[in-house]
C-alpha cells in the first residue's frame, strides 16, 4: 500500500435504517481488496487506480458502495464493485483503466446536490429514475477512495433528511435488487404469474415477489422493522401496474 495518498476509510451506515453487522472497518476494507483480486486485479493495479483518483483535481470525492461492502455475502454472490465518483467540472473525467469487475458511476457535484435536494413539503423529486435511491447510497456504509468536505457535507445532509423519505428510498433499493436477481431465479411454484417488478419484463406471482423482497431486505442489511412497509409499497406498485396492463389489453381488444 502506498503512503502517497490517504488510506481508504470505512464510513459506517446509519443504523436507524441498516443493520449493524458487527464487522470492523479493517475487515470490510480487507474484504473489498480480496473481492477486487477475485475479479482478476493485482495489488499494483488497484492502488494505481486509487492514487489516480486521489490526485485528480477534477474529482471531488469517490467511494465504493453497495454489495461489495457486505461481507455477509459470499464472493460468488457479488456481481461487481460499485464505485461512485463525484466530479467538479466534467462528468466523465478520464478514460481510466478501471479495475476489472468495477462499475463506475460519474456525476457532477452540482447534480448530486440537485438529486438529493429535499423540499419543505417534499414536492421536489428526491430520487430520480436515473439515479434510484441515491440517498440510500450515502446513508449506507461507504468505503472512501477520496474523502473531501463535499462528501462529508453530502453524508450529513442526506442522513439528516433521509428519515422523511426512507421507505421510498429503501423500497427502490430492494426492488432494484429484485429486478436484477429475478432473471437468475427458478421458481417451483405453479401459481399464475402476472406481476412484475418495476422495469422488469419477467412475470412473477405475489407470493414469489414477497419471498424475493424478504430475501433482498436481508441481502441489503436493511433493518427488519422496515420490511413490512417496504413490502406493501412494492406490492402496491406491482398490483397497480398489473391493473394498467390489464385495462390496456381490454382497450386494445375493443378497438
Amino acid at each position: 500500500m502506498s503512503a502517497d495518498y490517504p488510506k481508504p476509510v470505512f464510513i459506517e451506515p446509519d443504523y436507524r435504517f441498516f443493520v449493524d453487522t458487527g464487522q470492523t472497518a479493517e475487515e470490510t476494507i480487507a474484504f473489498v481488496l480480496r473481492l477486487l483480486k477475485e475479479f482478476g486485479n493485482d495489488s499494483e493495479s488497484i492502488w494505481e487506480f486509487v492514487i489516480r483518483v486521489n490526485k485528480s483535481r477534477d474529482v471531488a470525492f469517490a467511494v465504493i458502495y453497495g454489495s461489495a461492502l457486505n461481507i455477509n455475502l459470499g464472493i460468488s454472490e457479488i456481481e461487481d464493485v460499485d464505485v461512485f465518483v463525484a466530479t467538479r467540472n466534467k462528468k466523465f473525467v478520464y478514460d481510466w483503466d478501471r479495475p476489472k469487475g468495477t462499475e463506475i458511476r460519474y456525476l457532477l457535484v452540482s447534480e448530486v446536490k440537485n438529486y438529493l435536494k429535499v423540499g419543505r413539503k417534499l414536492l421536489l423529486p428526491v430520487f430520480t429514475k436515473e439515479y434510484n435511491a441515491m440517498g440510500g447510497i450515502f446513508v449506507n456504509g461507504l468505503l472512501t477512495i477520496k474523502f473531501s468536505k463535499e462528501l462529508e457535507n453530502t453524508i450529513r445532509g442526506v442522513r439528516r433528511n433521509f428519515n422523511k423519505i426512507n421507505i421510498k428510498a429503501l423500497s427502490q433499493i430492494v426492488e432494484n435488487d429484485c429486478k436484477k436477481r429475478i432473471e437468475k431465479r427458478h421458481f417451483s411454484s405453479h401459481e399464475k404469474r402476472r406481476y412484475s417488478f418495476y422495469g422488469s419484463e419477467s412475470l412473477i406471482s405475489l407470493d414469489e415477489a414477497r419471498l424475493m423482497i424478504d430475501e433482498s431486505v436481508k441481502r441489503k442489511n436493511i433493518q427488519p422493522g422496515k420490511a413490512p412497509a417496504i413490502t406493501r409499497r412494492i406490492l402496491k406498485g406491482m398490483k397497480a401496474r398489473n391493473v394498467t396492463v390489464f385495462q390496456s389489453s381490454i382497450n386494445n381488444r375493443q378497438s
